[in-house]
């Protein structure tokens, strides 16, 4: 590794607390948790007392965190905790039960915690306490396609050269390269874990920016227009090479003209609710690998549906094993991991699914309380925009936006397991607005009854 690794690794600390003197408190979030996501090494330290390696989640959090309390902001914010908040503790705090019934010791639970809060809570708290008005979400919604376009050069960078920014900058490759290799070429990997990873980052940037071009909120990005940004994004997306891309794509620009076609959030809930029906479905055999397999044999090549076989069968063998702890789960040390009845090895290569770890390591609490964390920032955003009367305006369309991106990363933990905290940072975001959409969206005998509305032109300044 070269010395930068360390400088950025140990420097961002430093940098986030800087920031949150010198910038409003929720764009030091921004450019703390977008920036150190999009920019920092993938890789980390093992620390002496920390119980999990100093990486690039650690290095955001901890600063956020520091942050927040040296420069008083996190004092001075408006924040109270609500019923709400209740899925994140739980999530956070289930791995002392998961640990203590699988007799690995407290120690393994409490280090379980300080990972969980650190990776998910962190990042989901930082969106509840410092958005809390329809400014800030705008300033969110920026952040993502600025985040796109930062990435758009390098992304094409590496399609033609191949993967080389993280062995150029910080001397290591974070994955296996060949699996890097797609249909004749190479996906980009930058400065994340995967391909994969990138390829859905990219899918949620242009996603906002093709909702601002088709919408007509903003006409120009440093004078280039915006139409131009679009088609660059789209097409950058694409050459990413990933399905999961290519889907969250599909989705996200088509979920646009859902928006203006129905003028209403229920399309959008309704997809959401179907997450959790289709891990309840696998989870009691309702719906066996072999029917995943059939109905994305039709859409999908022969490379892809081999990889997706594999998986698929990989995850039956995983569910039958977690199945023997549902409420749980085994807990670490690769405890629930399935092997051979007469060979005693291991019965499968790999497991991608982040449900699936989630479900095998913490058992149905967990999974629980993580998918309700994540869904009830989307979900109450929402439904509190289902009595409005809809128009294509940044006052409706930054929070279906917003949580049509938090549900295409939980589409894309049903079959992978990148995380981001983004995602996370976004579905408290939508909480921390819920909370004072009393203010936010238009109050009756206030103005004309336009309170807190956001026009077109002052979104585009």
């Amino acid at each position: 590794m070269t010395p930068l690794v360390p400088i950025m690794l140990f420097g961002w600390l430093p940098f986030t607390i800087y920031l949150f003197f010198r910038l409003p408190p929720h764009r030091a979030v921004l450019v703390s948790v977008i920036g150190g996501w999009l920019f920092l090494p993938m890789t980390g330290y093992n620390l002496p007392g920390f119980p999990t390696n100093y990486s690039k989640s650690m290095a955001i959090a901890l600063g956020l965190i520091i942050g927040g309390r040296l420069s008083g902001q996190r004092r001075a914010a408006a924040f109270h905790w609500k019923v709400y908040d209740v899925p994140m503790l739980c999530w956070c705090l289930c791995p002392i039960a998961s640990s203590l019934s699988n007799q690995l010791g407290l120690y393994d639970g409490l280090a379980g915690v300080f990972t969980n809060f650190m990776t998910w809570g962190v990042p989901y708290l930082a969106g509840r306490v410092y958005f809390d008005n329809n400014d800030k979400l705008r300033d969110l919604f920026l952040a993502i396609v600025i985040g796109g376009l930062l990435y758009l050069p390098l992304c094409l960078y590496e399609v033609r050269m191949s993967p080389q920014l993280s062995n150029i900058f910080y001397g290591f490759f974070p994955h296996s390269f060949l699996q890097q290799k797609r249909y004749g070429g190479f996906r980009p990997v930058v400065f994340m874990q995967h391909g994969l990873m990138v390829a859905l980052w990219m899918a949620a940037s242009t996603t906002a920016t093709y909702w601002l071009w088709r919408s007509g909120e903003l006409k120009h990005i440093k004078g280039i227009p915006i139409s131009i940004v679009s088609l660059g994004l789209i097409v950058t997306t694409i050459l990413c090479k990933s399905a999961n891309g290519w889907i969250s794509l599909a989705l996200g620009c088509g979920g646009y003209f859902v928006f203006c076609f129905f003028k209403s959030s229920w399309p959008f809930r309704l997809l959401l609710l179907l997450l959790p029906f289709y891990i309840l479905l696998r989870i009691t055999g309702g719906v066996s690998g072999e029917m995943v397999e059939s109905m994305a044999g039709r859409a999908f090549d022969a490379d892809r549906m081999s990889s997706l076989a594999i998986r698929l069968v990989q995850e039956d063998l995983f569910i039958e094993k977690t199945l023997e702890r549902p409420f749980l789960g085994w807990g670490t040390m690769g405890r629930g991991w399935p092997v051979g009845k007469e060979s005693g090895k291991s019965a499968i290569g790999m497991i991608d699914a982040l449900w699936l770890i989630v479900y095998n390591t913490r058992g149905m609490i967990g999974i629980s309380s993580l998918g309700a964390m994540m869904m009830l920032g989307p979900w109450l955003a929402l439904r509190s925009l289902k009595k409005q009367k809809f128009r294509v305006a940044f006052i409706q369309m930054g929070p279906v936006l917003l949580s049509l991106v938090v549900i295409l990363f939980m589409i894309d933990m049903l079959v992978n397991g990148m995380f981001n905290p983004v995602y996370v940072l976004i579905s408290g975001a939508l909480l921390g607005w819920y909370a004072h959409q009393d203010i936010l969206l238009p109050a009756k005998g206030v103005n004309g009854g336009r309170q807190g509305r956001t026009t077109p032109e002052r979104y585009a300044r």
